[in-house]
């Protein structure tokens, strides 16, 4: 390996041929880390991991658990090995001594001396970083980094929250660029923790350091998008002449390349004095990882964008713009008018076996009282009168409910709210009662809870059944039709490898213009939405998009 690339002397090619190197590594660990998530959960049974169900995991899954906590420290160590890597690399090129037994031998050990430290230090700065670096450079591995979208989705449902997490955001952005030379005094300079902070705070205390690096930023933002502009403008031109999908996914492509070259370009900028020479280079290693990130690309957006936009649209909760009680007839009876595709509701499992249409497990915020709806029965369920919206109405059984639906031709999304310990009787006696009428009606099943929707195949057919994940840790299931998925988690890579699959993917829930084009770029199959009245807007206006315009949603949302 010395023999054939044992230097290079020309510093642009070194830097992007170690940002393409780490970006293949990187997107290749990310999808290890998959396949091995999905190996553990499914020994265990466990579908998914969130907030609902860890304790469940801990507690009746250790093994499964220890498995995950390895998977996560190893995630560590290797953001850091890779860290590692760009700072030796980088002074590597910098003394035009580069050679990679020596880097890589000298990365593992750095990765030896400071090991979960360092995989720390480097997870921190990756959290806080991560907006910017989503912002400015479109590379397959940061696509699939949903964590900036679900955070930002999680502290905007309220106004107080959201002030909270941008002011807590600001702080730990200011400590970061503060702290920013740590990892290289680490790694470089075999410098220890405390005394890393110290040096990396005394060095960025002066007004002359913020003034580089305003001025850094704004190079890096006026570069990188310059390049996303000119290949915007190729589509453009491509649009106008030779209008094929073909095209779309090729500039698809280029935008990751030109992400991770942008990146090392971003890398130069901040040592303008070195010389570049243009003498003969060694092109194989930087001609083949050009050929595999392009062809992974590729591959990717020509399975998204292979296909018209025209997803399924389907009402949450039964309600379009507040219009009133979710989950309840009256509300229905409202958003039967705006011809959704699907209206979604929930139903629970009541005291006396029969079944409720409602959301929360707990009937304190809608009803005001402590309980559960399996604690009442039926009778007593719908006697209580339910504030949300503004509105005031009773709760309603699924029978009424189902039958109105029925009589209207519309086809209903049936959310099953099982609990620990009525998963598998809720799923026997609904499957046995309703069977008929979900396939006569055309209805669909999805689920939290992986069990339920085991014990529902055996009676209903995959295609009216659909599995509901909050977050995107795991590979595709091979029995399992289709997925409804948090917005925020989806990325091109998910839905593209389902799509192949021929598999279905529901986004759920976008209410908000920017929310539902992002669902819209992906090309999901459906869309779950408060808001379906804005939906109908919204696809009509993509189906007009250009093809440019559609590489220019991708652009802004993965």
């Amino acid at each position: 390996m010395v023999v054939i690339f044992h230097s290079f002397k020309n510093f642009k090619h070194g830097i992007f041929t170690l940002c393409l190197l780490i970006n293949l590594i990187a997107w290749i660990g990310l999808f290890l880390f998959r396949i091995f998530s999905t190996f553990l959960l499914e020994r265990a049974a466990v579908p998914l991991i969130s907030f609902t169900n860890i304790t469940n995991i801990i507690i009746k899954h250790p093994f499964v658990a220890t498995g995950l906590v390895i998977e996560f420290i190893v995630f560590l160590l290797l953001t850091f090995w890779l860290a590692t890597i760009a700072i030796i690399g980088f002074k590597m090129l910098l003394t035009e001594s580069f050679n990679w037994d020596t880097l890589f031998q000298k990365s593992l050990e750095v990765l030896g001396r400071y090991h979960l430290l360092g995989g720390i230090i480097t997870g921190v700065y990756l959290l806080g970083f991560l907006p910017f670096l989503h912002f400015l450079f479109k590379t397959p591995w940061l696509s699939n980094l949903t964590l900036t979208s679900m955070v930002t989705e999680f502290v905007s449902r309220n106004p107080f929250s959201l002030v909270g997490g941008q002011l807590l955001y600001i702080c730990l952005l200011y400590f970061l660029i503060r702290f920013y030379l740590v990892l290289p005094l680490m790694v470089l300079e075999n410098e220890g923790i405390l005394s890393s902070l110290k040096i990396s705070w005394q060095t960025t205390s002066t007004k002359n350091f913020w003034k580089k690096f305003w001025l850094a930023l704004i190079k890096v933002f006026l570069i990188t998008w310059s390049g996303y502009l000119v290949i915007l403008l190729l589509q453009v031109i491509a649009d106008w002449i030779l209008p094929t999908y073909n095209l779309l996914a090729i500039n698809y492509a280029l935008f990751s390349l030109w992400g991770i070259a942008s990146l090392g370009i971003s890398i130069t900028l901040a040592y303008t004095k070195v010389q570049i020479t243009n003498p003969r280079r060694t092109f194989l290693l930087e001609f083949l990882l050009i050929a595999i990130t392009f062809t992974l690309s590729f591959a990717t957006g020509k399975v998204l964008f292979n296909h018209p936009i025209n997803p399924v649209t389907i009402a949450h909760r039964g309600v379009n713009q507040k219009n009133g009680v979710p989950n309840t007839l009256e509300s229905l009876k409202k958003t039967i008018k705006y011809h959704p595709d699907y209206i979604e509701m929930d139903v629970h499992m009541t005291k006396d076996n029969k079944f409720i249409v409602l959301h929360d497990n707990n009937l304190k915020k809608l009803a005001g009282i402590k309980a559960h709806p399996e604690d009442l029965t039926l009778a007593e369920l719908k006697k209580l009168n339910v504030t949300a919206n503004n509105h005031q109405t009773k709760l309603t059984d699924f029978d009424t409910y189902l039958k109105y639906a029925n009589q209207h031709h519309q086809k209903l999304l049936i959310e099953l709210k099982t609990t620990p310990n009525n998963a598998t009787v809720f799923a026997n006696i609904f499957a046995k009662r309703y069977y008929a009428n979900i396939i006569k009606n055309h209805h669909q099943l999805h689920t939290l809870d992986f069990q339920t929707l085991m014990i529902l195949q055996n009676d209903i057919p995959k295609g009216n059944l659909n599995y509901l994940m909050p977050y995107n840790l795991t590979i595709p299931e091979e029995n399992i039709h289709a997925y409804g998925m948090r917005y925020s988690t989806l990325s091109p890579d998910f839905v593209a490898i389902n799509c192949q699959k021929h598999k279905l993917v529901y986004a759920w829930t976008p209410n908000s213009k920017l929310a539902i084009n992002k669902a819209l770029s992906l090309g999901v199959y459906g869309i779950v939405t408060d808001n379906v009245s804005q939906l109908h807007v919204a696809i009509k206006e993509a189906q007009h998009w250009s093809n440019a315009e559609r590489l220019l949603q991708v652009l802004l949302y993965s």
